[in-house]
């Protein structure tokens, strides 16, 4: 049973994946607004990495789809003072 058990544990760490998405940001005014948009993203456990272009009003963002989701992303980016464009 025990083997069962670590055998499924294991597999079940396999399923994680790390996920990339860009998302639109509305708000945007200046590099500032980026900036802060790209720090609070980061600062989501489970997101790995965070890019932010100010010319597109953007942000590209890799993450693990196990500890993360995309309604954690929609809040760090409202938490910044801007919100997802639709």
């Amino acid at each position: 049973m025990r083997t069962f058990l670590a055998v499924t544990l294991l597999s079940l760490g396999a399923l994680a994946a790390e996920k990339t998405e860009t998302i639109k940001v509305s708000g945007w005014h200046c590099g500032g607004c980026a900036a802060r948009t790209e720090a609070a993203l980061k600062d989501v456990k489970g997101v790995s990495t965070v890019a932010a272009d100010k010319n597109k009003k953007q942000v590209t963002v890799t993450y693990d789809d196990t500890k993360v989701a995309r309604a954690d992303l929609d809040k760090a980016i409202a938490d910044s003072g801007f919100e997802v464009a639709k």
